[in-house]
């Protein structure tokens, strides 16, 4: 991964906007990586939309408050407080 320093952002801009736009790179501060500026195209591949939901309990489906009931019991079962 290439690095730029932030410093030197300003004036090289365009070049970092070039180089972004053909692999991630990493923006330092004091020598150390702090950002990671990629392309959008780059970005949306390797963070795929996540289709999980969250439900409140008086909203879940039927078959996920089945599941989340049955691993309550086998909990309290194993668990006699």
């Amino acid at each position: 991964m290439r690095t730029f320093p932030s410093t030197d952002l300003k004036q090289t801009l365009g070049d970092v906007l070039d180089a972004a736009s053909h692999e991630p790179i990493a923006i330092t501060k004091h020598k150390k990586p702090r950002f990671v500026l990629m392309s959008i195209r780059d970005y949306e591949q390797r963070f795929k939309k996540d289709h999980r939901q969250a439900y409140a309990v008086e909203d879940m489906p039927e078959e996920h408050l089945a599941m989340l009931e049955s691993v309550l019991s086998v909990d309290a079962e194993e668990d006699p407080k």
